[in-house]
C-alpha cells in the first residue's frame, strides 16, 4: 500500500488498492494507521457494489444503521444519499460530525460515489484537532469543562431543516419509527478525547449540538458560531473532489465535514456506511 500524496492540510490518497478485492489484514491494519494519521482517506476508481462496500467496511469495526432513511436493498447498511437535480437542499450541507446525536456516534463514514455532476458537490474536511490544539491553554480549559446537549431535532425533529424537502424523497416510512429519537438528546462533552491516539478534538456542533448543558441555547450559540468559524479557518481545511468511483473514509471522532451545495439542476448519488464507535469522553 502507498499513500500518493497528501490532499491538504489533512486528508490522503491511497493508490494500487482494489477494495472490492479480499485484502490481508497486514493491508488493513496499515490503511488504519494512515487513517489515523491523516484523518481521512481517499480510493479512487473502484468498482464497489453495496455488498462490497459493506464488507470493506466490517474490516474497521461493527457497522450500524442510519436511523432517518432507508437503505438499500441490497444491504441494510449502506444508505443512499441522492439529491436530485430538482432538489435545492442537499444532505450534510452544514459544518458538522455525523450523527453525533447518538449515544455512541460512529468512529467512521465510508462514502462512496455512484454518480457525480460534472461540476461541483465537493466534501469540505476541518481538523478539528489542530484547531482545538491552536486555542489558548486558558480556553482550552474552560471548554473542556463544558458538556454538551446533542439531538437530532434540529435537522429530523418536527420542524426541522431536512423534513420537508425534495432531496429526502428517498426516506419512505423511515421517519415513521423514528419520530420519537429524532425529538431526544443525548450529552456528549464539547471538547472529546480521541479514544486511539489521546488528542483533544472540538466536538459540538451548529446542526446537531443544542445547547451547552446548563446553558440557555440563545448563549450557547455564540460559543459553537465562534468554534465553527475558528476550526473552518483556511489552514484546516482540507476539499475534496469527488469523481465516480471514489471511496473516501473519514474519522468522525476528530473532523468536521461539508457537503458543498453548488451543482443545482444536477444529480449526485453517494452510498455511505457508518461503522460503530464508543461514548465520547
Amino acid at each position: 500500500m502507498n499513500v500518493i500524496n497528501k490532499l491538504g492540510p489533512i486528508g490522503a490518497e491511497v493508490q494500487s488498492i482494489d477494495l472490492a478485492q479480499p485484502l490481508s489484514q497486514v493491508t488493513v491494519s496499515q490503511i488504519r494507521q494512515a487513517w489515523l494519521a491523516h484523518g481521512f482517506l481517499v480510493f479512487r476508481d473502484q468498482r464497489l457494489s453495496p455488498k462490497a462496500q459493506a464488507a470493506f467496511a466490517r474490516r474497521w469495526g461493527e457497522i450500524d444503521t442510519y436511523p432517518f432513511m432507508q437503505p438499500v436493498a441490497e444491504d441494510p447498511h449502506v444508505i443512499p444519499i441522492i439529491k436530485e437535480a430538482d432538489a435545492t437542499l442537499n444532505f450534510g450541507g452544514d459544518w458538522h460530525t455525523d450523527t453525533s446525536y447518538k449515544a455512541t456516534p460512529p468512529q467512521a463514514t465510508m462514502l462512496y460515489a455512484v454518480e457525480v455532476p460534472p461540476m461541483g458537490g465537493d466534501t469540505l474536511f476541518a481538523d478539528a484537532t489542530r484547531a482545538f490544539e491552536d486555542l489558548s491553554p486558558a480556553f482550552q480549559a474552560m471548554l473542556e469543562g463544558l458538556t454538551g446537549v446533542y439531538t437530532p431535532k434540529m435537522v429530523h425533529g418536527q420542524g426541522g431543516g431536512y423534513r420537508d424537502v425534495s432531496a429526502k424523497a428517498q426516506l419512505g416510512d423511515a421517519y415513521g419509527g423514528n419520530s420519537e429519537f429524532a425529538e431526544s438528546e443525548v450529552l456528549h462533552p464539547i471538547i472529546r478525547t480521541h479514544p486511539e491516539t489521546g488528542r483533544k478534538s472540538i466536538y459540538c456542533s451548529r446542526p446537531h449540538t443544542h445547547r451547552i448543558d446548563g446553558w440557555t441555547r440563545a448563549e450557547s450559540k455564540g460559543l459553537i458560531a465562534f468554534l465553527t468559524e475558528h476550526l473552518t479557518q483556511e489552514q484546516y481545511v482540507t476539499r475534496l473532489d469527488w469523481r465516480q468511483g471514489t471511496l473516501a473514509i473519514w474519522d468522525n471522532r476528530c473532523l468536521f465535514h461539508n457537503a458543498l451545495n453548488d451543482y443545482q439542476g444536477h444529480r449526485r448519488h453517494m452510498h455511505r456506511v457508518i461503522i460503530r464507535g464508543d461514548r465520547p469522553v
